[in-house]
């Protein structure tokens, strides 16, 4: 069976090491982790890139948050129509930085990325990985579009790069048909 891994951020230097762009920093993370094995190859197409490893997909889009379902169609078109087993990973504001929350299933919990990948597929069920970036932001004390754009603190990336390892153990369990045993093992997981 193929998996189609898809990890939400923004296209661009500027955003590279931001707080919403650790969908694609765990991509990043898992590609490096398994840099020594000889068949992950470098993908792309109209919209997004990444890499495939076996028969599993990991794709960037390159819309921009807010339209990252917009990817899809292009996704589709070229590896085939793998959304039942689709994992999701992006960003969650209200989980502080070094937690982890896979599920199941679930609605956007107001996150623009995710509600665009909801509003293509039409349907919720599918898992997801959030990756807490919140490290004293409190509702309405300040803009959350700057917060998240914002990049991470030296002494936050050292917490981040821990929770990726993290990431990239969950992925595989994920892929492998035991995401029970990765939400056992992760959610709420602090560092």
């Amino acid at each position: 069976m193929r998996n189609l891994v898809i990890g939400l951020g923004n296209p661009g230097p500027r955003y590279v090491f931001t707080r919403h762009n650790v969908g694609f920093l765990a991509l990043d993370k898992y590609a490096e982790n398994k840099k020594n094995i000889s068949n992950i190859k470098k993908i792309s197409g109209r919209n997004f890139e990444g890499f495939a490893l076996e028969s599993n997909i990991f794709v960037k889009p390159l819309t921009y948050m807010n339209a990252s379902g917009e990817v899809l169609p292009y996704v589709f078109k070229k590896f085939g129509k793998i959304e039942e087993s689709l994992l999701i990973i992006y960003d969650d504001i209200w989980l502080n930085l070094g937690e982890i929350r896979i599920r199941k299933s679930g609605s956007d919990g107001g996150h623009n990325g995710l509600k665009s990948i909801i509003g293509i597929l039409k349907s919720t069920d599918f898992p997801r990985i959030r990756i807490g970036i919140n490290n004293g932001y409190e509702h309405g004390s300040g803009n959350l579009a700057n917060y998240v754009l914002n990049p991470f603190t030296q002494e936050e990336w050292t917490i981040l790069d821990k929770v990726l390892d993290y990431v990239t153990i969950a992925i595989d369990l994920i892929l492998e048909g035991r995401i029970n045993e990765a939400m056992n093992k992760f959610n709420g997981k602090i560092i």
